[in-house]
């Protein structure tokens, strides 16, 4: 089964707009070895993670991380390992729009 290493997603979404940071395409599976959160501002801000299948909003049983406080001008790396079938989707918010989001991990073919 091929596999491609590669940055997953980057997302700088608008504040308190849940936003997707990556899909995995039809007919692949992935998985998300690491999630970078970085606040470009000296205010601290709160964000929050979900995964899902595409078709399915978005509810509390979703939520890797909720309303996680990232400090001013300083960022957060989470390792996951969290797998992901065809079509699932990882979403990102917070409450300020100096947040940015990058996923890194593995596309399985």
């Amino acid at each position: 089964m091929p596999r491609n290493y590669t940055i997953l997603g980057q997302t700088n979404p608008a504040a308190n707009t849940l936003t997707k940071l990556y899909g995995v395409p039809a007919g692949n599976s992935a998985v998300i070895s690491s999630i970078n959160i970085a606040n470009l501002d000296a205010n601290g801000a709160l964000f929050s993670i979900a995964a899902n299948l595409s078709a399915i909003a978005t509810t509390n049983t979703n939520h890797l991380a909720f309303r996680v406080l990232v400090p001013g001008n300083d960022s957060i790396s989470l390792s996951l390992g969290v797998t992901l079938n065809a079509s699932s989707q990882l979403s990102v918010n917070a409450n300020s729009s100096t947040v940015s989001f990058s996923a890194f991990g593995t596309e399985l073919y």
